[in-house]
């Protein structure tokens, strides 16, 4: 089961290299979405716990990984926002929002940044650049997964 989260993770970085060889702003572009609306609904449901939005917002295949190099499904992830050691997220702001749109797939990357901690009270903040993958289905776009990297320029 792992390699198909995997390989539904290694479909939608490899069209990492067409994205970023383009140059297309956050305004409605492909079919006149309004990217930065679903980047910022996305992430304020995951700072406000929001579960029933994300838990219809990501696809069964939703693989999250973190700059650690950890890994989660979307059950484990879910599971993780619904749990005791749900970490509090006081600022999870996606800025410089940028769409690679390519039919039903888009490549959406952001430089996000974010202020909490886990519960056991460790530091979360720190500012990432983001890559998030959404499909469309049925005239709908579902998330499919997260990458996120350390912005090594704010060190």
């Amino acid at each position: 089961m792992r390699a198909i989260h995997v390989g539904a993770l290694a479909l939608i970085l490899s069209f990492a290299p067409l994205a970023f060889g383009q140059t297309k702003s956050a305004a409605p572009a492909g079919g006149g979405e309004d990217w930065k609306t679903l980047d910022h609904k996305w992430l304020d449901s995951e700072r406000t716990g929001d579960l029933d939005y994300l838990d219809k917002f990501f696809a069964d295949s939703y693989v999250l990984v973190f700059p650690n190099g950890l890994t989660y499904t979307k059950a484990q992830w879910l599971e993780i926002l619904r749990g005791p050691d749900r970490p509090t997220l006081l600022v999870l702001n996606p800025e410089n929002i940028q769409a690679h749109v390519f039919g039903n797939v888009a490549i959406l990357t952001d430089h996000t940044t974010i202020k909490g901690h886990d519960s056991k009270g460790n530091s979360l903040d720190g500012e990432f650049n983001v890559f998030r993958g959404v499909i469309k289905k049925n005239g709908k776009w579902y998330a499919t997964g997260v990458v996120m990297n350390p912005d090594l320029t704010k060190k």
